[in-house]
C-alpha cells in the first residue's frame, strides 16, 4: 500500500513539472478570429509568413512546430483549445490557407491527425 501511494505522489509531482508554453495571451477569443475574417486571414499570414506578426501571434508562431510534433504535449488547456478552435476554423473558413499551414508545418502529413487527436476535446 505504501507502495502505490508513493507512486501516485511521484506522477502528481511530475504531472505538475511540464514546462508549458509560454505565449503572450492564452485567453485570446479565437472564435472571434475564426469569424472574422481580416483577423483570420492577419493571423493566418503570420503563421505562413506572408504578413507581418503581432505580439500575440508571434508568440504562437514559435511553438506551432514543436506543439505539432510533440501533439501539444505542453500546451496548457487554453492552448489546446485555441490551437483545436484555429484549426478546425481555418479549415471551415479558408480551406486553402489550412492546406497551406498543413504542408508548412507537417510537410510529411506524420503528426496532424495525432495533434488534432489531442486537442479535440479541448
Amino acid at each position: 500500500m505504501k507502495i502505490i501511494v508513493l507512486l501516485a505522489v511521484v506522477c502528481a509531482a511530475l504531472a505538475d513539472s511540464i514546462d508549458y508554453y509560454t505565449t503572450a495571451d492564452d485567453n485570446l477569443d479565437m472564435k472571434a478570429v475564426i469569424n472574422d475574417p481580416a483577423k483570420l486571414k492577419a493571423m493566418t499570414d503570420c503563421f505562413l509568413d506572408r504578413g507581418s506578426c503581432d505580439d500575440v501571434a508571434m508568440s504562437y508562431k514559435k511553438i506551432i512546430p514543436d506543439s505539432i510534433e510533440n501533439l501539444c504535449n505542453r500546451c496548457n488547456d487554453a492552448q489546446k483549445h485555441l490551437a483545436n478552435t484555429y484549426m478546425n476554423g481555418l479549415l471551415s473558413n479558408a480551406p486553402e490557407d489550412h492546406d497551406s499551414f498543413l504542408k508548412k508545418y507537417d510537410p510529411d502529413a506524420k503528426y496532424t491527425t495525432k495533434f488534432m487527436e489531442a486537442v479535440k476535446d479541448f
